[in-house]
């Protein structure tokens, strides 16, 4: 058992991390030293532990996990201090150079089809509490944070939030949009939260590759269209002159317009704004189909990595945690793009947490997925007899199990 707690795939993940940093002003005579706090928070991220005292009592029985941290036990009530204590920038340290990581990786990619890699921008909300909560007051029946993020994706099966920027939920999506955008690689793709005639004027001005969805109602002056074909969704193609509200200066953009049919069978109409003339407009129309990444990211991050239950509602420890649950994804999926499995995140997150307290090589023997299913399904058989002409009667199941 001597070689489990060096060994261990958890332990082999987050060996990266210091466990024993201590703070100089922060860890004076605490038991619980910064680097040993931020480990046991990644590692209930990862694992969806819902309460403090899930952390504590997970510690508590796992033997391999005590000896790593040299730390034998902790309290809920320390967790709690601790996760509000530590400074916002050791995170973001963190999870910036776990994204350069990735970045380096990226830079192989392909990009989605034909239209290189995107930077998808949207904000997603978290809901806090009425009462503890009211430090990020937005009515009186919400009180709640953003978390607005800036998704690279590299490829369709490769994405990763690039930069975030945390907010209460009354800041709207227009005023952090630009601290989002650092990047002139990248085509920018927003939803008709972000519409600004003045930020798309500037951002074609200084070269920003951009696809931004508009209102129905939303004013163009058409100047020329261009032909679609009839198989094509795309029902417009056409340069248009835009006038900027405040100053009244005509700009020119290019307008998509194409169709889709939703879930509820209806047909919807999407409108887009963009500075791309090199695409067509049917690669235009896919680049915004593309947007669905981020609201799937968002999912993956309230339900896979705990983001949906908060430990601790005070404000540091609601931004520390937002950043908790960013490095648990970017790690695996640096681990993703690091093994080359070829699976989807969920999958290597399930495999991670199955093997975390085994050897690393088991772990990686689990990742190779040997389809082992031959048949092609079960045949339905076509049914014998007169109909009936009566439907089925049941009698009710009394089942007593003593």
């Amino acid at each position: 058992m001597d070689n489990i707690p060096t060994k261990t795939v958890m332990r082999q993940c987050l060996q990266w991390l210091n466990v024993h940093y201590g703070d100089l002003f922060r860890d004076y005579r605490c038991k619980l030293k910064t680097g040993q706090a931020i480990l046991l928070f990644l590692e209930a991220t990862l694992a969806s532990r819902k309460t403090l005292e899930d952390i504590a009592e997970h510690l508590r029985v796992t033997e391999w996990f005590q000896d790593w941290l040299n730390l034998p036990s902790i309290s809920g009530a320390a967790l709690h201090r601790k996760l509000e204590d530590i400074p916002l920038e050791l995170f973001q340290e963190i999870f910036q150079t776990l994204y350069q990581a990735i970045a380096f990786h990226y830079v192989k990619k392909p990009g989605l089809d034909s239209v290189g890699h995107l930077a998808i921008i949207d904000s997603s909300e978290i809901r806090l509490p009425p009462i503890y909560g009211k430090w990020a007051y937005v009515s009186e029946t919400q009180n709640a944070v953003k978390m607005h993020t800036m998704l690279v994706a590299a490829s369709h099966d490769s994405v990763c939030p690039g930069k975030v920027v945390l907010s209460t939920a009354a800041v709207s999506d227009q005023e952090v949009a630009t601290k989002l955008m650092a990047e002139l690689n990248y085509t920018y793709v927003f939803d008709r939260g972000y519409i600004h005639y003045a930020s798309y004027q500037q951002w074609a001005l200084t070269g920003i590759r951009f696809v931004a969805r508009i209102k129905a109602n939303s004013k163009c002056k058409i100047v020329e269209t261009r032909s679609v074909t009839g198989q094509s969704s795309v029902i417009l193609d056409a340069d248009v002159d835009i006038v900027e509200p405040k100053i009244k200066e005509v700009f020119r953009l290019r307008l998509v317009e194409y169709t889709f049919v939703d879930r509820k069978k209806k047909l919807v109409r999407i409108r887009v704004l963009t500075n791309r003339w090199d695409l067509s407009a049917e690669e235009i129309s896919n680049i915004y189909k593309y947007r669905w990444k981020i609201e799937l990211f968002f999912r993956s991050m309230k339900g896979n990595m705990n983001l949906k239950k908060l430990y601790n509602t005070k404000p540091s420890a609601v931004w520390n945690q937002i950043y908790l649950s960013l490095i648990a994804y970017a790690m695996v999926e640096l681990i993703r793009l690091s093994t080359e499995t070829g699976e989807t995140c969920l999958f290597l997150l399930r495999k991670l947490l199955s093997h975390a307290d085994k050897l690393l090589i088991n772990w990686k023997d689990a990742l190779v997925v040997v389809k082992t299913k031959t048949s092609t399904g079960r045949k339905r058989k076509k049914k014998r007899g007169r109909p009936r002409k009566h439907p089925e009667v049941f009698k009710a199941v009394h089942w007593i199990i003593e």
